[in-house]
């Protein structure tokens, strides 16, 4: 199929390239931009996240601090004790019956207004139990009230025994019965730091419950939330309890990070970019307060993160819009400037064809008018070559036309009569031997090879081929001296394919026949094709060496100094032989043709033919070039 070939006007041309000039700048500047933008936007979330971890981290510690303060207090105060041993004793004496836990009463009043002291007016915490050992409870903080509980039943119980007099931080737990803060007000939940305190043998003597409303320890993280609506707070306890938020999630569902953050390996302090279950992208730090094990993790998602961007995209459309808008302008009235006076010149760049050349009027050519000095050259130039045009166009045309014909009966395939001569005269003696199988074998090789060389339809075929076609000369001359000729074939695959002219082998080996092969035999023959590069190259090599290098540099010289035009009008069918090869090679491969001879007297005499692998068909004939004696 024939390639079409698109033509653009100038006009066109010049806006696609300054166009794509200003695109391309555009392109660039805003790719720095965004990236360098988006860059700086992460580095701020991510110190802004980290400084923000820190601030509900330390906020925290310090409330449950507190907790820890005030217990501690409680446990370590002779007055409390002495109180609530009192109490307890009461408390058991006095049963279920509440009318006679009158004498109870009093030491619950003095533990209350202790307590109520330690607490301060601040409400440090929101309440304060203190159990014995047998379940005698008094409760202090918003009011005053005792009780009995089954301790055992109690969730923490078994911990907190374990523990030894340690505190123990329980998961949020709900009161109905107490006033709440913040966002704590609709599910009320309560933290409590539980610690056994022990009497002065060691045995355990009761145990303290110290909680506060997490409104008031989260305090800081429902503020954040509020003021960061794509911010989210969530913390652990060391048993990797959520502890916060304690109410229903949103947009980040109840996905537990805890465990994403220690997969990911993210270091206290540093945040990092992690992908949840949902393959959502979000922005994470984490921070543990190492007194209490607890981490606190907060979480942004990537897409809020370059929400900032879309303004920034959007200003840089509106940029982009205009820009190419003037550009358009620009191109428009430089196009304008060059354009014109082109046309001028290709209208009258039409008026040039080969009929009015020939034609013996002369046409005339108009002028561009252009200002631009180069077109006013360029202008010029065409009317002196359309002059020198005329003047040889006639000669150019008969020369090419011999050229052409010459061409044509250069590539001719040719027929050697001596080897036609002297096969038959093989067939006749077979004959007369009664060598029936061997004339069948031979008039099968001479049919092959007979019909490849004068098939007429094509005169390039691939190497695979002619070195096969070869084969069948190579037979027939095997049948004429049998034993005495042996010959190898070496052709890689990655070569067969490669064109070739046709009967570029069949010279060269008949060559060899002719002139080497007048020594006594064996006689032996090596056919070798390989890939050097962009090249293909034939190597033949005989065994005899009967080419003297007076002889190699002689036949080297004539055909280095062969004028190409001249030999091809003269060229006849037969008898032309290695000039042939040599002829079509620098026809089809110009400078890239490659005919070497290398020789040792009476050991080898050995032809490399070759060409580049994509020959350029109907190029002209080549210049001569200094090249080595031994190659063309």
């Amino acid at each position: 199929m024939k390639k079409i070939t698109r033509h653009y006007s100038q006009t066109l041309y010049l806006f696609v390239i300054y166009g794509s000039f200003i695109l391309v700048l555009l392109g660039i500047f805003f790719t720095y931009t965004y990236s360098h933008y988006r860059e700086n936007t992460l580095e701020e979330s991510k110190r802004s996240l980290e400084n923000m971890c820190a601030s509900i981290t330390n906020s925290v510690e310090v409330q449950l601090d507190s907790l820890s303060t005030i217990s501690m207090n409680i446990v370590y105060s002779n007055m409390v004790k002495t109180n609530f041993r009192e109490f307890s004793s009461a408390f058991q004496r006095t049963g279920k019956d509440q009318a006679e836990i009158v004498s109870s009463r009093q030491s619950a009043e003095v533990i209350h207004d202790i307590v109520t002291a330690m607490i301060g007016a601040y409400q440090s915490a929101s309440y304060i139990r203190l159990y014995d050992m047998d379940g005698s409870c008094v409760e202090s903080g918003y009011w005053m009230s005792t009780s009995r509980a089954d301790l055992e039943s109690l969730a923490w119980y078994d911990e907190v025994m374990e523990l030894n007099g340690f505190k123990y931080i329980s998961e949020p737990k709900t009161r109905k019965d107490l006033p709440a803060t913040g966002k704590n007000r609709n599910s009320q939940k309560f933290i409590s730091l539980i610690r056994l305190f022990l009497n002065r043998d060691g045995a355990p003597e009761g145990i303290a419950e110290v909680a506060l409303d997490c409104g008031m320890i989260f305090v800081l993280a429902s503020q954040l939330e509020d003021s960061n609506p794509d911010i989210r707070v969530q913390i652990y306890n060391s048993r990797k309890e959520l502890v916060y938020p304690y109410t229903a999630f949103d947009m980040y569902g109840s996905e537990s990070y805890h465990n994403l953050i220690e997969k990911n390996e993210i270091t206290d302090g540093i945040s990092q970019i992690i992908k949840n279950s949902s393959g959502q992208n979000m922005l994470a730090t984490c921070e543990t307060m190492v007194k209490y094990g607890w981490n606190v993790v907060l979480l942004q998602s990537e897409s809020s993160i370059y929400r900032s961007l879309e303004a920034f995209q959007k200003m840089f459309l509106r940029i982009s819009a205009l820009s190419i808008l003037l550009t358009l302008l620009i191109c428009f009235y430089i196009s304008r400037r060059f354009t014109v006076p082109l046309q001028k010149l290709t209208a009258a760049t039409k008026k040039i064809t080969i009929d009015r050349v020939l034609d013996e009027k002369k046409v005339n050519l108009t002028s561009a008018d252009s200002s631009i000095r180069e077109l006013s050259i360029l202008c010029n130039s065409v009317r002196g070559m359309y002059d020198k045009l005329r003047s040889t166009s006639r000669e150019v045309l008969l020369l090419r036309n011999e050229e052409t014909r010459a061409k044509l009966q250069a590539t001719q395939s040719l027929i050697n009569p001596h080897f036609l001569y002297n096969s038959l005269t093989n067939i006749s003696a077979m004959a007369e031997e009664d060598m029936n199988d061997d004339i069948v074998k031979i008039c099968e090789a001479l049919c092959i090879h007979f019909r490849y060389i004068s098939a007429s339809g094509e005169m390039i075929v691939p190497l695979g081929k002619e070195l096969e076609k070869s084969r069948s000369y190579l037979e027939c001359m095997q049948l004429r001296f049998t034993e005495e000729l042996e010959y190898t074939f070496d052709v890689p695959d990655v070569v067969r394919e490669i064109p070739v002219p046709k009967l570029i082998a069949q010279p060269v080996l008949e060559n060899a026949f002719k002139y080497a092969f007048v020594c006594r035999p064996p006689w032996k023959l090596s056919i070798a094709a390989r890939l050097d590069g962009e090249h293909w190259k034939l190597t033949i090599e005989d065994n005899v060496g009967t080419m003297t290098d007076e002889k190699k540099q002689e036949l080297l010289r004539l055909y280095k100094n062969l004028d190409l035009n001249d030999e091809l009008k003269s060229m006849k069918i037969g008898g032309m032989g290695l000039k042939n090869v040599y002829l079509r090679l620098r026809l089809l491969y110009g400078k890239d043709a490659v005919f070497c001879i290398e020789n040792r007297e009476g050991a080898y005499t050995r032809f490399i033919l070759g060409g580049n692998i994509h020959p350029k068909k109907g190029i002209a004939l080549p210049e001569s070039a200094d090249e080595p004696e031994e190659c063309l």
